[in-house]
């Protein structure tokens, strides 16, 4: 069975857990993505991920924190105050992101919506602020992340969002995959960032008018990412690196 298409969220600036789901998703019949932000920060690699995304032909993607707190110093906005703690790497992401990227990811939505083989699809990086869809990233327009997931805060962040089949999401690294009624709401867990070198992703599938979700975990080498975070001498490389992949 093909799938419909593979989902992704917070690559984090890691080039070859991205090439590693990638290559899995392909193999498993489907050269169609769907990201859901956080492309950029935390790891090295901003232009190569950016470079390799934007020449998808058949991606689509939204925007997260993390690429929106970039974007703010890249084009002289406000960045915002909680995320002050990142501002020197931020700083650092942003003096390396191409003004071409930076382009690109400007036009990108904050949210996706489509209907296919009469499933609707809903895609954020996390819920919105009452108010605050349309707030720039200096007004901390993302709810705060709910630590202990489950199906109650679920419908807590997502109620709107019942309607929909498939609500796909990120922001949070763990996995999601809880279900109220006819709704599946999946985070796969950030693809870039993992206490172990596997890269997550899910594929969705639709078969006999019922939608179905497989998360799968894709192992891949990490001498190379260790390897640019101390050559590339990262702000706040050894904490990351301990944080987000140890």
């Amino acid at each position: 069975m093909k799938p419909l298409f593979a989902y992704f969220t917070d690559v984090h600036g890691n080039i070859d857990a991205l090439q590693a789901v990638m290559d899995d998703a392909r193999q498993c019949g489907t050269d169609r993505f769907i990201c859901g932000g956080d492309m950029v920060g935390i790891g090295p690699f901003t232009n190569e991920v950016l470079e390799t995304l934007f020449n998808m032909p058949t991606i689509q993607m939204v925007t997260g924190n993390h690429d929106e707190a970039v974007l703010a110093l890249k084009l002289g906005r406000t960045h915002p105050e909680s995320h002050n703690h990142a501002k020197k790497h931020h700083q650092w992401i942003a003096d390396q992101l191409k003004d071409t990227y930076a382009d690109k990811l400007s036009k990108l939505p904050r949210q996706l919506e489509f209907e296919e083989e009469n499933f609707r699809f809903l895609i954020m990086h996390y819920p919105f602020k009452n108010g605050k869809k349309e707030s720039p990233i200096s007004e901390d327009p993302f709810m705060p992340i709910i630590s202990k997931p489950d199906t109650a805060s679920m419908k807590e962040l997502f109620g709107h969002a019942l309607p929909y089949h498939f609500v796909a999401f990120g922001h949070h690294h763990i996995v999601h995959d809880f279900k109220i009624s006819h709704t599946h709401f999946v985070n796969p867990g950030a693809l870039g960032c993992n206490r172990k070198a596997e890269a997550r992703y899910a594929l969705a599938y639709a078969a006999n008018q019922e939608l179905q979700v497989e998360f799968k975990s894709v192992p891949y080498d990490r001498t190379n990412l260790f390897k640019a975070y101390r050559e590339q001498q990262v702000p706040d490389g050894p904490f990351l690196m301990n944080a987000f992949h140890s």
